[in-house]
C-alpha cells in the first residue's frame, strides 16, 4: 500500500482497494466547556468555548439532552484543534432534559461525544413576597418577625442579603434565611425605611425592594 501526508487536510492517507486514498482522520473528543449552567428563561443566546482534541475546520457542535434529543448549535467557529466557539439559544436547555452532552462532528462525519453531561439548566429564584410594604411597627418596640420568601425552580437553597444598608439604621436586621427582626428606633414622625434584598440560589440572583413603616406614637393612625 501507499501512504502520504495531505498538507491540505493535515491527515495521513492510505490507498484503498479501489485505488483511491482514504483519510486516517483521528476521532475528535470533547472534554470540557467554559459555561456549565444556562438560564433558559433569560432569553437570547449563550456563547460556549468548548475544549477537546482533534477538532477540525468545518465541523459542527450539537447538544444531546438526557432523552437523546440532539440539537445543532446555531454556529460553530473553529479556533484550533483543541478549541471551538459555539453560539446557541438559551431556550434549548431545559431542566427536564439536563445534563446535556456535547458532540463534535467533523465535515467528514467523524464524531466524538463528551463522556458526561456538561451543561445544566439553571434559573434565578422567584420572589414570593410582593414588593413594597412588608410591615408596620410602633417606635421603640420589638418588630414582629417579617419573613421574606423566594423559591428556586431548580430546588436549590435560597439565601437572602440586603444590598442596601438601611435596615440597621432603623434598628432591624435581615438573616440569611430571610427573617427580618429587631427593635424599632424612636422617630419624630411616621418613617418609611426602604431597602433592597437579593435572593440567591446557586449563584443566580433576584433583587426586590421593600419597606417597613415605623409609626410615631403621637401620630394619628
Amino acid at each position: 500500500g501507499q501512504w502520504r501526508f495531505n498538507t491540505t487536510t493535515g491527515y495521513f492517507e492510505g490507498r484503498n482497494n479501489s485505488g483511491s486514498f482514504s483519510t486516517l482522520e483521528p476521532t475528535p473528543t470533547v472534554t470540557s466547556v467554559d459555561v456549565t449552567e444556562v438560564d433558559s428563561t433569560a432569553g437570547g443566546t449563550q456563547t460556549f468555548v468548548i475544549t477537546g482534541t482533534d477538532f477540525s475546520s468545518g465541523g459542527t457542535i450539537s447538544f444531546i439532552g438526557l432523552d437523546g434529543t440532539e440539537v445543532n448549535a446555531n454556529s460553530t467557529t473553529y479556533n484550533s484543534a483543541t478549541q471551538v466557539t459555539v453560539v446557541e439559544d438559551k431556550t434549548t436547555f431545559s431542566q427536564n432534559n439536563e445534563p446535556y452532552k456535547i458532540k463534535f462532528t467533523s465535515s467528514s462525519g467523524l464524531a466524538g461525544i463528551s463522556g458526561n453531561g456538561l451543561i445544566y439548566q439553571d434559573q434565578a429564584p422567584n420572589w414570593s413576597t410582593s414588593a413594597g410594604n412588608v410591615g408596620n411597627v410602633l417606635e421603640s418596640t420589638s418588630l414582629p418577625v417579617i419573613q421574606l420568601s423566594a423559591t428556586d425552580p431548580d430546588g436549590d437553597t435560597v439565601t437572602y442579603t440586603e444590598t442596601t444598608s438601611t435596615l440597621s439604621g432603623a434598628g432591624f436586621s435581615l438573616s440569611s434565611s430571610g427573617a427580618i427582626t429587631g427593635n424599632s428606633q424612636s422617630v419624630s414622625g411616621d418613617t418609611t425605611t426602604t431597602f433592597d434584598v437579593r435572593a440567591t440560589a446557586n449563584g443566580k440572583t433576584a433583587d426586590r425592594t421593600f419597606n417597613i413603616v415605623t409609626k410615631n406614637l403621637n401620630s394619628d393612625a
